[in-house]
Parts: structure tokens; C-alpha cells; sequence
């Protein structure tokens, strides 16, 4: 029985990120598209961190190049929402990144 419930929790959480890619489509044009990108990229961040844990788990062994990799995906995710949310100096330039950006503080791990 565990190993089903773990597979249905796994396709659970692949189902959750389809429908947060269908809302994303559909997001209410009331809904600050800033704010709610920043919220949804957070949590996608973290998501990045729990998934490169659950692959060790699953794998019953530590895996350094899965964590790393997970790791960079996170810091990408974050990357990109502060970049949404610096003011552009131009269409195609970004204002200079801070030198934190990238980097999920420790809190933002759960």
C-alpha cells in the first residue's frame, strides 16, 4: 500500500502544478499580476527544494547532484521573480541585481 500512496502523492503534486499553470492562463485581471507572480514563483522556489529532497528520499540515498541541481533551480526561480519586480531603466534592460538576488533566504525553506 505505501508504495501506491506515494505514487498518487507524487501525481497529486504533478496535477497541483498543472492547475497552477492553467490558473496562471486564467488569473483573474483584477489580481495585482506582479504580486501574484512573486507569491506563485515563491512557492514554485520552494517546491524546487522540497522535489530535489523527495528524490533522495524516493531513492532511499543522498545525491549530491540532484540537490545541487535542485538548488539552482530554486535560486533560478527566485532570480527571475526579483527581476520582475525591479523597476526596467529600459524595454530591454533590468536595473542592476542586488547582490541577493538569486538567493532563497533560509526562511523561505520549509
Amino acid at each position: 500500500m505505501g508504495e501506491k500512496c506515494e505514487t498518487s502523492s507524487a501525481r497529486e503534486a504533478t496535477d497541483a502544478l498543472r492547475r497552477l499553470v492553467s490558473q496562471a492562463r486564467t488569473r483573474p485581471q483584477d489580481a495585482d499580476r506582479f504580486l501574484w507572480s512573486a507569491d506563485a514563483l515563491d512557492e514554485l522556489a520552494r517546491i524546487a527544494d522540497v522535489v530535489g529532497r523527495a528524490v533522495e528520499d524516493v531513492a532511499g540515498e543522498e545525491s549530491g547532484a540532484v540537490r545541487e541541481h535542485a538548488d539552482q533551480l530554486a535560486t533560478a526561480i527566485v532570480a527571475h521573480r526579483n527581476s520582475l519586480l525591479r523597476p526596467r531603466t529600459t524595454d530591454d534592460e533590468q536595473a542592476a541585481p542586488s547582490p541577493r538576488d538569486g538567493r532563497i533566504a533560509a526562511s523561505a525553506r520549509r
